[in-house]
């Protein structure tokens, strides 16, 4: 230690014992905001025992914290007058912005309040209150029973269930928590408080269930209220059965449902109104519900005021009490699937007098709403596709080859509307959801198509934006911006493959674009959901399923390890990203089964052999058995590092070990020393090792600048498939070849991004780069080739984390300056603020604009320049060429 040092450990300790015995001095109401509550603001119905804390500083003059102080107290009034009866954390030494709550236990249906205080040098700031409320602490706080009806599981009509209940006045506040399986809307008093939501998550029922809670204060009333509930089968009850064999899955059942009004009155008095026997049931106009074939809906069936008070429910039964199909059933920690833009028709094309098809410009997710006036009993129906035949007419062959029809009525993507002739009526389905952008309509009778307006709805898990990507180069932005269409189109409560056929969690499909995702999106959370079906999804022997969830009927096993790969890169991702190690804790022991298991496969070199490689690609074959050793010893060398994170450091050295044995394997079976190639020279085989760290130090720069010659040599354009989408570029921009990346991304010839765009004028990104090679492989709103995305704003922009500090607390800042760009920018919402990154060329000029969040640091590279080190705020540079 040298002698600044010394005085500058002297001064923290000092003041650090100034802030113990005083508190902290002068407070600011600036400089502290965005406190958050396990990731979310004002969070309503957390289940967690030790909830995350985390803030944000806003200026430089918090920009050094060196110390905290959390206050979380019962009653806002407690935490203004400075009592913090449920948890002090006392003065903190440190800058640590996400601290685990550590006071008093946490009961269930409570409201908390609390509130940070920082210390920046002499310097202190206070947040104003925020607040987390909690729900079911533990599975003994549900006094509610799971209710069904009488049917079975091949019913077709969903059930809905109605109570009605008295409320006095002067109520203080109102929850309801609620899981209805497969999905449900809640009415109070006629109002549905969660319209074209498809909630709870997704998980395997058998093993999981969530649950979701609602402030229903503003919607009941004093005297009669009337709760309802409308449940859909999801994919709790899959009806229509699939090559996956959901039909057969283990929980499969009749839907249900558990619900509980908490009332709290101003006179202290609390009141419960909860799920049994008690409750009415029957079906109505939803005669037919399916998250692959759609929705069937009669308006003649409907029942005016069903979830009001004042209904006549005579011939409606008494419920029936039924178990759970789970011994867990928790809170919803994910962003809801629902609603996110109203889209309106482009064209549309009449076929006949009774079929038109409409075009809703942009291939997406959702649903359509058809606005139509006619005769009673007028049969409407809607198919959704991707394409549109030479006719003009929907074309569905490359969406329709999974379902397994039991009658006419079980077609892909189709929704089925009869009028009641009450003037103008609106339909739009619940309980499913579709890939398209062609609608086709037909009836049963001539439509007057003046007295037709179509629309749709735009669905996907509800994430808050948090970043964006642009350049001078259209194609560019086009690119990216179809990459953001198929991530958010595949984004529901899962990652999923596509919105149409599928609409599965392949495990490779998933991680592959979540760095991509996550820098655009607010997505964590349903990542951290993720990880657990995974944990789920294990086998007794250690396996894991190449699609999660999965029905336990459908073998896809023989995904392997590449796709297995899943448990280890996501917890991972979500570590670098939100600083998670929940999700590592939580997968570590599926991981540990998963790598035991894989060990009692390896083949006589001590490697792997069978799986999935580098799927859909163009013409170059990586060999599968080098992708899957390599993913093997990166399996390994994630485990070693989770180790690390929970503390476990003899275990974390006996992953490296063997880590390093298969590196050892691998560059024995498959590097070629004499000409520094690995496997048979695809562009994936020379990138793969470089992405991983096999290759041998002192041949890396030669390995990597093989892998520019060679895409140089194929005139700059790509040969590989999903997996090399994601390696290919990253490895040569690491490298220094980002110019090389930027040639191979905009080039408009197959196979490219741009081929999709200028060829087939592409809204979304498709499943294969020859997409009329095979219909049957030509999903055409798939996100796995989406991680360019990414490349663009970690090397075009130039936006990166330095490893040694998860969140970018830590920043690198080192944008490419690519010659045929004249500016590049981005910018991403971390859990310590806003990074932004932006260039633009001027003549010989560039002038570099950075925001870096208060609290971190950022090293900033500029090519010809010595590193330069900045702390939180804007900074400028510019340099000549």
């Amino acid at each position: 230690m040298n002698r600044s040092e010394f005085f500058e450990t002297i001064f923290k300790s000092t003041l650090l014992i100034l802030l113990i015995i005083t508190g902290f001095p002068g407070r600011s109401q600036n400089g502290v905001t965005a406190l958050r509550c396990e990731y979310r603001e004002d969070p309503l119905g957390i289940d967690v025992s030790q909830p995350r804390l985390s803030w944000q500083l806003t200026n430089a003059r918090a920009a050094t914290q060196t110390a905290y102080r959390i206050f979380v107290a019962s009653d806002k009034k407690l935490l203004h007058a400075g009592k913090a009866d449920i948890w002090d954390s006392q003065v903190q030494a440190g800058d640590a912005q996400m601290v685990y709550f550590d006071g008093n236990p946490l009961k269930p249906h409570t409201r908390y309040w609390w509130r940070v205080e920082t210390q920046a040098g002499y310097k202190s700031f206070k947040s104003v209150p925020a607040w987390f409320e909690t729900a079911k602490m533990q599975e003994t706080d549900w006094v509610g029973q799971w209710i069904t009806d009488n049917e079975g599981i091949e019913y077709d009509a969903s059930p809905r269930f109605r109570k009605i209940f008295s409320a006095g006045s002067k109520i203080v506040s109102a929850r309801c928590y609620i899981s209805g399986l497969g999905y449900y809307q809640l009415y109070i008093n006629g109002q549905c408080l969660n319209p074209h939501s498809l909630d709870p998550g997704f998980t395997d029922y058998s093993k999981r269930i969530l649950y979701n809670t609602y402030d229903i204060g503003a919607a009941l009333q004093k005297g009669e209220n009337c709760i309802g509930i409308q449940l859909g089968n999801g994919w709790f009850n899959e009806q229509t059965p699939t090559v996956w064999n959901f039909h057969k899955a283990p929980w499969r059942n009749r839907p249900q449902v558990i619900a509980e009004v908490h009332i709290v009155y101003a006179n202290g008095t609390r009141e419960i109104i909860k799920t049994g026997a008690d409750w009415l049931t029957a079906t109505g106009p939803v005669r037919f519900d399916n998250i692959h074939a759609g929705t069937t809906y009669d308006a003649t069936k409907e029942q005016r005021g069903w979830a009001t008070a004042g209904f006549n429910a005579a011939g409606w039964q008494p419920s029936v009490v039924t178990a759970a199909t789970a011994p867990l059933i928790e809170a919803q920690a994910m962003p809801s699937i629902s609603v996110t833009e109203l889209l309106r028709s482009k064209s549309v094309k009449k076929i006949n007098d009774t079929c038109y098809v409409f075009d809703m410009g942009i291939n997406f997710a959702g649903v359509p709403r058809l606005h139509i006036s006619g005769e009673k009993g007028i049969r409407v129906t809607l198919r959704h596709a991707e394409m549109t035949d030479s006719s003009g007419r929907i074309d569905q062959r490359n969406i329709n080859m999974h379902l397994r029809p039991r009658n006419p009525r079980d077609v892909i993507q189709m929704d089925v509307y009869y009028l009641k002739g009450e003037g103008k009526e609106t339909f739009a389905p619940d309980f499913t959801y579709h890939g398209f952008r062609y609608i086709e309509m037909t009836s049963d009778k001539p439509i007057d198509i003046s007295k037709v307006k179509m629309e749709a709805l735009r669905m996907h898990s509800k994430v808050e934006k948090a970043g964006s990507f642009k350049s001078s180069n259209p194609l560019l932005n086009n690119i990216f911006d179809i990459c953001s269409n198929s991530y958010l189109s595949n984004l529901f409560g899962i990652p999923t493959d596509c919105p149409t056929r599928e609409k599965n969690g392949w495990m490779a499909d998933g991680f592959m674009v979540q760095e991509a995702g996550m820098l655009s999106y607010n997505s964590g959370s349903i990542y951290a959901k993720w990880v657990k079906d995974m944990t789920d999804a294990q086998s007794a022997d250690g396996d894991v399923p190449g699609i999660v969830p999965t029905s336990w009927n459908w073998n896809s096993e023989w995904a392997g390890p590449v796709w297995d790969a899943a448990i280890f890169i996501v917890p991972s991702l979500l570590y670098q990203y939100y600083g998670d190690v929940e999700s590592i804790r939580n997968v570590y022991p599926t991981a540990q089964r998963y790598l035991k298991y894989l060990a009692t496969i390896e083949n006589e070199k001590g490697l792997l052999k069978d799986g999935l490689g580098d799927w859909l690609y163009y013409k170059a074959i990586t060999p599968n058995d080098f992708m899957v050793s390599c993913y093997y010893y990166w399996d390994y060398i994630l485990m070693a590092r989770m180790a690390a994170l929970l503390g476990k450091p003899e275990e974390g050295k006996q992953y490296a070990a063997k880590a390093e044995g298969l590196k050892a394997r691998i560059n024995q079976h498959y590097f070629d020393q004499q000409k520094i190639t690995y496997a048979n020279q695809t562009q994936l085989s020379y990138a793969l090792p470089l992405y991983m760290d096999i290759v041998p130090s002192g041949h890396r720069q030669v390995l990597a600048k093989k892998l520019d010659e060679a895409i140089a040599a194929n005139n700059y354009s790509l040969d590989f498939g999903f997996i090399g989408s994601l390696i290919v570029p990253e490895v040569l921009s690491r490298f220094g070849y980002t110019e090389t990346v930027y040639k191979m991304v905009t080039k408009e010839t197959l196979p490219s991004w741009g081929y999709w765009i200028k060829n087939y004028h592409a809204t979304s990104l498709f499943e294969t780069w020859d997409v009329g090679r095979n219909i049957g492989d030509a999903s055409r709103n798939h996100p796995s080739m989406g991680a360019i995305a990414a490349w663009m704003y970690k090397a075009l922009a130039g936006i990166q984390m330095d490893e040694s500090a998860p969140a970018f607390k830590k920043i690198i800042i080192q944008p490419a300056f690519v010659k045929d760009l004249q500016f590049a920018e981005g910018y991403h919402e971390s859990v310590y603020g806003t990074i932004r990154s932006a260039w633009k060329r001027t003549g010989n000029k560039v002038q570099l604009d950075i925001v870096i969040p208060a609290g971190c640091t950022a090293s900033v590279l500029i090519p010809g320049q010595a590193p330069k080190e900045v702390g939180g705020g804007e900074h400028s540079f510019s340099f000549a060429e």
